[in-house]
C-alpha cells in the first residue's frame, strides 16, 4: 500500500533548525548527514507506518543516527509529519 507524506510546517521548522544548529555548530558534513537520517526515517514511515504509538494516534519513529523522533499521524493512505522532535529535550516538550 502506497501512502503519501505530507511534512507540516512546524515540522519543516524543526528540521531547518537542526540542520542550521548541526552545520553552524558542528560541521556541513554532519548536517548533511542528518539529512539523509531524516530522509531514511520518512522512507521507513512511507513503507510501514505503523510504528509506536505515543499519545492517542501520534505515532512516532526514531531516527537510526540522530536523538530525533519523526511523530506523525496517518489519515486513510495519509501520513502527516506534525513535527520532528529532539529526543534529548524534556519529554514534556513533546508535541501533542
Amino acid at each position: 500500500m502506497a501512502f503519501k507524506v505530507i511534512i507540516s510546517p512546524v515540522a519543516k521548522s524543526n528540521v531547518k533548525d537542526a540542520v542550521k544548529y548541526y552545520k553552524d555548530e558542528v560541521s556541513i558534513k554532519v548536517a548533511q548527514k542528518f539529512i539523509e537520517d531524516y530522509e531514511q526515517t520518512v522512507k521507513r514511515i512511507r513503507q510501514n507506518p505503523y510504528f509506536k504509538i505515543y499519545y492517542k494516534d501520534f505515532r512516532g519513529l526514531m531516527f537510526r543516527k540522530f536523538p530525533y523522533i519523526i511523530f506523525y499521524e496517518i489519515y486513510d493512505k495519509t501520513i502527516l509529519v506534525k513535527a520532528v522532535f529532539n529526543a534529548l529535550q524534556d519529554t514534556k516538550k513533546r508535541p501533542k
